[in-house]
């Protein structure tokens, strides 16, 4: 029987993890708004193909939004660069996978520290649309608003940690001040993005109205890694581990971290 009920303790949300005893290890890093708890149903299948998987809480995440400073996206990458480090003190190898904010911080860890292998789930290069002008349009705002009402949207979650519904975003406004540390995240990756040399798979829906699509494709045609690959879903939107395809999105991650090719 389904549980139709709304998650809202985000405490629960917000909780860490380690799972699995797997010599290789998953970072998991989630997206904007959001918690570990976005890539839980991952990593329990990350678990059973074998491997650990470590789902990490973004510094000012699951909390009011409306305090992260203007230079937040400084304590997201450590937040990252940290675990990926602590990590790779305890296993033969560590796989990154990130979602959305998570994928733009995923290959800004790629510059520095490259990882066995990467992988990037609707990475928002750009952001609505191709080439919007966001840190423009974000300024512009600046002057009349510090934060823009959210859209949630209630996500059905399978896991062993938790089953039933979620918000995504948990928080009910986005800060700008966020949302400008977002866009200069992309601003530094997007000038280094030949410099990533990891093992890359992007996964992307051709229905994404967060990331464009054309995200994907810049990615692919920029990146530095003579191994990538991209998944292209077709039915479903931005929040691709819920919706009607997520089969293929953990079929295609599995294959991807399971081929030593």
């Amino acid at each position: 029987m389904l549980n139709n009920s709304i998650l809202n303790d985000l405490s629960i949300y917000s909780e860490e993890f380690m799972l699995g005893h797997g010599k290789t290890a998953c970072l998991l890093i989630h997206g904007f708004c959001c918690g570990p708890i976005q890539m839980r149903e991952l990593a329990e299948h990350l678990c059973k193909w074998g491997f650990t998987a470590r789902g990490i809480l973004l510094p000012g995440h699951c909390r009011n939004t409306g305090g992260l400073a203007a230079n937040a996206h400084h304590d997201w990458k450590e937040k990252v660069a940290s675990e990926y480090q602590q990590l790779q003190m305890h296993y033969e190898k560590v796989i990154v996978i990130g979602f959305s904010l998570g994928a733009l911080l995923t290959l800004q860890l790629a510059l520095e520290y490259p990882p066995e292998r990467i992988i990037l789930m609707g990475a928002p290069l750009f952001m609505i649309r191709e080439y919007l002008p966001t840190q423009s349009l974000i300024r512009l705002c600046n002057n009349f608003m510090k934060k823009i009402k959210t859209w949630k949207r209630r996500c059905y979650m399978e896991s062993e940690g938790y089953t039933g519904y979620l918000h995504q975003p948990v928080d009910t406004y986005f800060s700008l001040q966020a949302l400008y540390g977002i866009a200069e995240v992309i601003r530094a990756v997007d000038l280094r993005l030949k410099d990533v040399k990891s093992p890359t798979m992007v996964i992307h829906s051709r229905k994404d109205l967060i990331a464009a699509p054309a995200s994907a494709k810049y990615v692919m045609k920029n990146l530095g890694s003579p191994h990538k690959r991209l998944v292209w879903l077709e039915r479903s939107h931005h929040l691709m581990m819920y919706d009607k395809e997520k089969d293929v999105v953990f079929q295609s991650i599995k294959e991807f971290i399971t081929n030593d090719g």
